[in-house]
């Protein structure tokens, strides 16, 4: 990358708070909106090369332009947002289902959980608009993902635990083993379809995957000794290897990255 296309440490600056601003919009064609940010790096650019800051270019009101863009940007429709809580719930109940499976297994909560599984997905979205106010007054961009990630798991995750519990039921080991290695197949072939070809995105993966797969081989039955030590990080070694391996071999016209 030639010394033309770098931002200057400002302006890279400016245009990472305006862009997480933007991002982190609730609702907006995550497509659209970095095309509108791809546009604005290089309108930047070339303000750079002829001599003009980032505040000079777009204005010292950062938030205001993030706004407008956002306003301009084409939202989730109505339809989206329904097919949006729908799989957000379902995941939210699969996750927390799977951790009150680990937990115990002979009482898990199934109401509890449904209800959960609602109240969940309206924090992490009230967690992520608390945290793209902030964009412009944070000494650093951080990222969202982690943020949310922070407070699932320091603060949501924690008062599950204090919820009421009803309809609670007992799960059989079968269905552990087969939810579990069901699971940790998910992830790895999700990752594998996405197809970003990161050592580190594969080993994040392959810890979730692991988080999944080990419960489920240990209700095959007890792991004893050297063996049951060893597992972990042997799923997590092999699952990166899977992961990369299948990421390498699967051809880039069936990956995400390539589908329009």
């Amino acid at each position: 990358m030639s010394e033309t296309e770098i931002l200057l440490p400002r302006n890279q600056d400016y245009y990472d708070r305006l862009a997480a601003y933007v991002t982190d919009a609730i609702g907006v064609d995550g497509v659209a909106a970095d095309s509108t940010l791809a546009e604005i790096h290089q309108d930047l650019l070339q303000a750079q090369h002829d001599g003009i800051g980032a505040a000079d270019y777009f204005g010292r009101d950062p938030q205001a332009i993030g706004d407008e863009i956002v306003a301009n940007l084409p939202h989730r429709s109505r339809r989206g947002w329904v097919v949006l809580g729908i799989v957000a719930w379902a995941v939210c109940f699969a996750l927390a289902g799977w951790r009150a499976i680990i937990l115990d297994p002979a009482r898990v909560p199934l109401g509890s959980l449904a209800v959960l599984a609602l109240l969940l997905p309206l924090a992490i979205l009230v967690v992520t608009a608390f945290h793209r106010r902030r964009t412009f007054t944070r000494k650093k961009v951080r990222s969202s993902f982690l943020t949310i990630l922070l407070a699932v798991q320091l603060v949501l995750l924690p008062l599950t635990d204090a919820f009421p519990r009803f309809g609670v039921v007992a799960v059989p080991a079968w269905f552990s083993v087969a939810a579990g290695f069901g699971f940790a197949a998910l992830l790895c072939g999700f990752a594998i379809w996405l197809g970003l070809h990161s050592w580190v995105f594969a080993v994040i993966v392959a810890v979730l995957a692991t988080l999944f797969a080990y419960p489920a081989a240990d209700a095959l039955g007890t792991l004893p000794g050297w063996w049951g030590r060893l597992l972990i990080p042997l799923l997590v070694v092999g699952l990166t290897l899977l992961i990369r391996g299948g990421d390498w071999l699967l051809p880039a016209k069936w990956q995400a990255k390539d589908r329009s």
